[in-house]
């Protein structure tokens, strides 16, 4: 299945949050060890058998381009400028795929079961799959009536956030209202996730492997610890 399927990787933000970092690399650029972020990706896409590429490029997009060919990998690449939204990039490649389609922010890394993740999309007959990761808050969060009573208290819950990662099948864009594909950075993303809810076409797939996420300087401090360890614990355990 998963040979015949197309992954699309969105690499054309600008990364404003790594401040100096990115001012000469594009974010999915930036190293974690001794390889970046979007080397990581592609050899792990390699073990699940992912080789069908289109990168969305835009902020210094010529470099995502340059270490693609260096690493010999074939590729479609679509760049339609650094402004465009989430959802703008993928509309602008819909053309390039038929079957669903696996999401992937450039900035995220996570060792999904893609074979899995694709088998609950179709089984769930949805248009949409998001990939959602377990979260402590570490705060105590209130809920309270109109007249400031407090109705509800809940210590560091557990929540569900949304990772970068999504099945999308290609009739999204038949589907929602043509208005939301423009919108800014990722409000198209977020209505269309809240659009098609509504209509109960989104499906949730629960993952809670090795997952990161590199915005901040201290989300890459953490990133690059993590996956030091990890790799660490994994080495010793096959030997």
């Amino acid at each position: 299945m998963l040979r015949n399927t197309k992954i699309i990787i969105l690499c054309g933000g600008r990364g404003q949050r790594l401040g100096e970092i990115t001012n000469n690399i594009p974010k999915p650029l930036v190293k974690l060890g001794e390889k970046s972020i979007l080397e990581h990706k592609l050899d792990y896409y390699k073990s699940q058998h992912l080789n069908d590429y289109i990168f969305c490029i835009g902020y210094k997009g010529e470099m995502i381009v340059k270490q693609v060919e260096e690493l010999g990998i074939k590729a479609e690449f679509s760049n339609i400028g650094e402004k465009p939204g989430i959802l703008d990039r993928i509309y602008a490649v819909k053309d390039s795929f038929s079957n669903p389609v696996i999401i992937s922010y450039g900035d995220t890394y996570a060792e999904i079961d893609f074979h899995d993740l694709l088998d609950q999309h179709k089984r769930s007959k949805s248009t949409l799959t998001v990939v959602a990761a377990p979260i402590e808050n570490p705060f105590g969060l209130l809920e309270w009536d109109k007249n400031n009573k407090v109705v509800s208290f809940r210590e560091k819950p557990i929540l569900n956030h949304y990772i970068g990662y999504a099945v999308m099948d290609s009739e999204l864009f038949k589907v929602i209202p043509s208005e939301l594909i423009d919108l800014s950075d990722g409000q198209g993303i977020v209505k269309t996730i809240n659009y098609l809810s509504n209509m109960g076409l989104v499906n949730a797939y629960k993952f809670d492997g090795l997952q990161l996420t590199v915005n901040t300087h201290e989300e890459l401090e953490y990133a690059d610890k993590m996956l030091g360890k990890y790799y660490t614990l994994k080495e010793s355990h096959e030997e």
